[in-house]
């Protein structure tokens, strides 16, 4: 019997609910259109321009140097073709000296720009406009 309950929810549930409908709860709960592997931003990137997506990186913050890449060996190495130029604005900037995230793996979500490469277009990409900075671990 509770099966069957539990069954009917489910059906009316999904029957409320078209897909358009989903589409827009899912946009609303996580706030970007693709979570997505810097390879895949480097690899494709008509794909992703100007596309609200989710990264995971290693992100170093320096003067003319600020990026995303995909390894902490990347940065190192100074291959910044595997990285993502990363602009803030003011006011993220002011959260990012709080939260001490420089040289860490971190989560960005921000907007996908193919045409911008950052310092002296070195970098494959830019994430600008971002919307959420946080510790990867």
């Amino acid at each position: 019997m509770k099966k069957t309950l539990l069954l009917l929810l489910i059906i009316n549930l999904t029957c409320m609910y078209g897909q358009e409908d989903s589409k827009i709860i899912e946009e609303f709960r996580y706030g970007f259109d693709e979570s997505v592997s810097i390879i895949n931003l480097i690899a494709s990137p008509e794909k992703y321009h100007n596309k609200k997506i989710q990264v995971i990186g290693y992100l170093n913050i320096e003067f003319e140097g600020n990026g995303i890449y995909l390894h902490k060996e990347d940065y190192d190495n100074g291959i910044e073709k595997n990285g993502l130029w990363v602009s803030f604005t003011k006011k993220t900037w002011e959260k990012l000296k709080k939260k001490k995230i420089n040289k860490t793996y971190v989560i960005i979500e921000g907007t996908f720009n193919m045409e911008d490469k950052g310092h002296m277009g070195l970098f494959s990409g830019e994430i600008e406009k971002i919307t959420r900075i946080d510790k990867w671990n």
